[in-house]
């Protein structure tokens, strides 16, 4: 997408496209509730007629940015499970996957922690629309579940928390280093080289949890 942000004007794209990159760093320095239509509607150089045109609602626009990003994300994840290889290669570009797009969209980090705070019913909307999109190549998220489990030889549930805690250790990789250097006194400025670090040491970790778990497994089938 064609979008700068840096003065807190977007520029480039179409009118639809700047709304919602000012949509998403209007929402994320201020919340739902904190943020102002007509601040969107300057960022994205427009006026709230054409906001609104586009969008209608507020909320529906909060929705479309939510949903957007998110499916970026799943594309992005389908993509990369479905090409050949073994497991643990393509578990680990699966880890690469979630890195890149939080890395490439800290605004999302930012809006998902604030719906967390709240009720986080917004976010559940906005998220449960998007099965009515998934485009024909990839795949939905239950399938991709299920799939991973037959291949990993791993039972549904035993699947799910492998996934939460691949997921939850890329997430909290980006908010761990203002804990990291308030409460260790650990010097976390170099964030790129943080965050380098950590790629590999969640690539270390999944890859022994999946071994681990597969070889519990392999010793319940002998008894």
């Amino acid at each position: 997408m064609p979008v700068r942000q840096g003065n807190g004007h977007s520029e480039g794209g179409s009118a639809e496209e700047r709304i919602l990159a000012a949509a998403t760093a209007e929402f994320a320095a201020n919340g739902f509730h904190g943020a102002r239509t007509q601040a969107i509607a300057d960022a994205a150089g427009v006026n709230k007629a054409m906001l609104h045109y586009y969008f209608r609602s507020k909320e529906n626009l909060y929705s479309r940015v939510i949903a957007a990003a998110f499916k970026r994300i799943l594309t992005r994840v389908s993509m990369t499970w479905i090409e050949r290889g073994p497991i643990g290669q393509r578990v680990e570009k699966v880890v690469d996957a979630y890195m890149d797009s939080y890395e490439e969209n800290p605004a999302l980090l930012k809006i998902v922690l604030r719906e967390v705070v709240d009720d986080g019913n917004r976010l559940k909307r906005a998220i449960a629309g998007l099965r009515k999109e998934y485009p024909l190549n990839v795949r939905a998220p239950g399938h991709l579940l299920k799939e991973a489990g037959q291949e990993f030889g791993l039972s549904q549930t035993e699947t799910l928390h492998f996934l939460v805690n691949l997921i939850g250790m890329c997430l909290v990789s980006f908010v761990s280093p203002i804990i990291i250097e308030s409460l260790l006194d650990f010097d976390v400025s170099d964030m790129k080289g943080f965050l380098r670090d950590r790629r590999k040491a969640i690539k270390s970790m999944v890859s022994g949890s999946l071994e681990s778990m597969k070889t519990k497994k392999g010793r319940r089938g002998k008894v």
